[in-house]
């Protein structure tokens, strides 16, 4: 119980003090009890957990939302997504007994932690976005990440909501014990990408031969089949189709469901197609995931507007087909812009950089209308490199380590150009200061920023 009463007093004590309290209150409170996440667990009557590469956050957060209009729900929507931080997350609804004051949990979980969270809670749905090379220090190479997710998922009795276009995500259904259902889009949407976007994925993990594709929609994820053997992709239980912001679900001989999107990009359009996947099986009817939709409300670092001088839009990077989404949207932005990347190493960004050339920076000097980029950050100085050899002129280069400094250079800058919009790409540890930094510069008293559409 002295782990449970002390993770309690520090969630407390930070929240009174206005402080991040996502993470820091779990990690006290098990290391004083490391088994308190199965004694909260316990009190639960269902959870349901969200794993994968890319689109955690956001998925998480609709299915929340969703979820919401039907239940009282905890859930870490901040995207603390590791033992400590679900367990900072169930401590705000535990009594001091360590009773659960609600039955139901929606949890983001990291991919590498699921095997043990899989263990300790009553997870009766768990979603799965997708599976790209992520972090390799902490993952390794994707064999590595498949193995912890099919591991994980085989310690429950859930039923798994799989991406039908991802292989990798087809692969690891293959490999469930349990039951399970795919979501995909619609045959007929069209091609979104091509096979010069594809890192990951591209053989297949039955046989090694190399994946034929009928459409690409972007990254590895498209209609694809294996010439060598019968590995295909499924036909879903959820499909969709989108068209000027709004998500047409057809589920099997149901009447067709259009939703309006309050996210834009493709990856989104995924992440929230999964979401509705997800309640549909949940058991929400169309009214209640129509009203989480507009409940929604982004993750940071998902395309939120600071009303600086000039505004100052923030997105989050961390890994290539992230990186790549964020910059193809920018990059269809129109007009100039004013470029500023922080890039840290820290353990939650992961300490291997090397993503960094496999990401297409390359869109800054060819598409992007950059005028000038600052870099910032622990690995400031390895992004300007990045963007030398992607192109850029050195003379279009800032390197200053200080992110508040960085910060006021870009703006300096985007004043003097005419009041140009400034663009901020940031790894995750380096995106709370970051955001920080903005709200403190921005124009008027109001310290919440603009969200735009988010874009990951």
């Amino acid at each position: 119980m002295f782990g449970l009463w002390i993770g309690k007093l520090a969630g407390w004590t930070l929240r009174l003090l206005g402080r991040n309290a996502t993470s820091f209150p779990g990690k006290l409170a098990l290391r004083f009890s490391p088994n308190l996440l199965k004694k909260l667990g316990s009190g639960l009557d269902r959870c349901v957990v969200v794993t994968g590469t890319n689109g955690k956050t956001t998925t998480n957060r609709l299915l929340a939302a969703m979820m919401k209009q039907d239940t009282a729900v905890i859930t870490n929507s901040e995207g603390a997504n590791m033992q400590q931080g679900l367990v900072s997350a169930l401590l705000i609804h535990a009594s001091l007994t360590g009773k659960m004051k609600r039955k139901t949990a929606v949890l983001e979980v990291d991919e590498a932690t699921l095997p043990a969270v899989a263990e300790s809670l009553p997870v009766k749905v768990a979603v799965v976005t997708n599976v790209f090379r992520d972090q390799l220090d902490r993952y390794g190479e994707l064999d590595t990440t498949l193995q912890k997710l099919i591991a994980g998922l085989n310690k429950t009795n859930a039923t798994v909501v799989l991406n039908a276009d991802d292989p990798l995500a087809r692969h690891i259904g293959l490999r469930y014990a349990g039951p399970s259902l795919y979501y995909g889009m619609d045959r007929d949407q069209g091609r979104f990408g091509s096979r010069d976007q594809m890192r990951d994925g591209a053989f297949c993990l039955e046989c090694g031969e190399r994946l034929e594709y009928d459409s690409f929609f972007y990254g590895q994820l498209g209609i694809y089949h294996c010439p060598a053997c019968d590995f295909y992709r499924p036909h879903p239980e959820f499909s969709a189709e989108y068209t000027n912001g709004s998500l047409t679900l057809t589920q099997g001989d149901l009447p067709k469901t259009s939703f309006s999107l309050p996210v834009r990009g493709l990856f989104n359009v995924y992440n929230a197609l999964c979401a509705v996947a997800a309640a549909r099986v949940l058991g929400l009817n169309a009214e209640q995931i129509k009203q989480g939709l507009e409940a929604y409300k982004a993750p940071l670092g998902r395309m939120q507007t600071y009303h600086t001088h000039p505004e100052t839009i923030l997105n989050l990077i961390k890994n290539p087909t992230g990186c790549d989404s964020v910059l193809t949207a920018i990059a269809g932005e129109p007009g100039k812009k004013i470029v500023i990347i922080a890039i840290n190493d820290n353990a939650a960004d992961g300490r291997d950089v090397s993503w960094l050339w496999d990401a297409d920076f390359e869109l800054i000097p060819e598409e992007m209308n950059a005028v000038h980029c600052v870099l910032t950050g622990l690995r400031g100085e390895d992004m300007a490199l990045r963007l030398k050899y992607a192109g850029c002129d050195e003379d279009t280069l800032t390197t200053i380590p200080d992110m508040s400094a960085a910060a006021d250079k870009g703006l300096a800058l985007a004043q003097a150009a005419g009041d140009l919009p400034v663009y901020v790409l940031s790894t995750y540890t380096a995106l709370y200061p970051m955001a920080d930094i903005l709200k403190r510069r921005q124009r008027t008293h109001d310290e919440r920023p603009y969200y735009r559409p988010s874009v990951s």
